[in-house]
């Protein structure tokens, strides 16, 4: 999906520096809306307003409602990416496991909008991977650190890596509803039943 948003934005015609700072601001405007809102309690002329530009304005970067909330969809998921893809890539490849589930929750904690945003746009905005998208980079690691550390057990790797795809979404699903629960604990109570169940024998 991030190589095809990729590609989708090198299509896009070159925008001068104003305009490119206009189209973040509305992004970013978008994000705050929708995280309050949802997507059914902001309009493109809420949008508009809280950016302090008019709603054509807003058309003429975003053809509809659905394009707009796409590409706050795809700016959001660069920004995981982003963020993530550091922290894994940084890791010694027996602790990469680890370091997605801890940099994952702690990206949704520090940036709680970006979950609901995440949750928006799967719901109105047709942003569904498949599903392979969505375990096998977590398969990957794991099959990585398990070879580093010479496991020799068998693991179904994609049983467990949807296992802590679901685990992951139910923690960050909790604190975007309570904001006390405790999402950074919970993401280690994750890595240790991966250290336990996957990465061990």
């Amino acid at each position: 999906m991030t190589q095809d948003s990729a590609e989708a934005r090198s299509r896009e015609p070159a925008l001068t520096f104003t305009r490119r700072a206009r189209r973040v601001q509305i992004i970013d405007v978008t994000i705050e809306l929708l995280s309050d809102h949802g997507y059914s309690g902001v309009s493109l002329s809420q949008i508009a307003d809280r950016a302090g530009v008019t709603k054509p304005t807003v058309l003429y970067h975003f053809t509809d409602k659905s394009n707009l909330v796409s590409s706050v969809y795809r700016h959001v998921l660069d920004a995981v990416v982003e963020s993530v893809g550091g922290a894994v890539e940084t890791a010694e490849v027996e602790e990469r496991p680890a370091a997605y589930v801890r940099s994952l929750v702690a990206h949704f904690v520090r940036y709680p909008s970006h979950a609901r945003v995440s949750i928006e746009a799967l719901i109105h905005g047709g942003e569904r991977a498949e599903s392979s998208a969505q375990w096998k980079p977590v398969a990957d690691l794991l099959a990585a650190a398990r070879k580093s550390r010479g496991a020799t057990d068998e693991v179904e790797l994609r049983t467990a890596a949807l296992i802590i795809g679901g685990a992951i979404d139910a923690v960050v699903a909790e604190a975007v509803e309570d904001p006390k629960f405790d999402a950074v604990a919970a993401s280690e109570e994750i890595v240790e039943l991966i250290e336990a169940r996957y990465l061990a024998g």
